[in-house]
């Protein structure tokens, strides 16, 4: 039981990871061979008013100025950059007057911890408020160490700022 709940954890985190980090390069339009609108409706914002706490502690090893905010298709996704393998955030959001976080995944001195609500699956939990376009997500992240699933399951609480605008 553990090996499952310590799996749906993995993919739960590394699904909000890539799609926090994904590609929205718009399609070649084979006609003319230019990159069509797809992504022109997206809003980038990268580094500004970030800050995330776990267990009340910066998350050290995070380069905040790694961290984008991009706003595409009624999604909010946030994520950042990998600095060393090691520590690493990503968020995916609905983009509505009171956002509903739909995955989040970090990665936390070894730990891979996540928030899901998928397939039926509820793992941790996550609140977003809103002040103008700054984004404070916070919430009990739950996950299993990297190097050791066995271990058992952790949880600790977060906090995530940032600014999109």
């Amino acid at each position: 039981m553990k090996r499952v709940v310590a799996g749906v954890i993995g993919i739960a985190a590394g699904a909000a990871m890539l799609v926090g980090c994904s590609d929205d390069k718009g399609a070649q339009d084979p006609g003319t061979g230019t990159e069509s609108s797809v992504a022109a409706d997206a809003q980038v914002s990268t580094g500004q008013k970030t800050e995330v706490k776990v267990d009340g502690a910066d998350l050290a090893g995070l380069d905040l100025n790694s961290v984008t905010c991009v706003k595409q298709g009624g999604k909010i996704n946030v994520a950042s950059g990998a600095i060393g393998g090691q520590q690493g955030l990503g968020i995916v959001m609905t983009d509505e007057a009171t956002p509903v976080v739909e995955s989040l995944g970090m990665v936390v001195d070894g730990n891979a911890l996540a928030v899901t609500n998928t397939m039926g699956a509820e793992v941790g939990s996550a609140e977003v408020s809103v002040d103008g376009d700054t984004y404070t997500v916070t919430g009990e992240a739950t996950g299993a160490d990297i190097s050791n699933p066995m271990a058992g399951m952790i949880t600790k609480p977060f906090t995530v700022t940032v600014s999109c605008s």
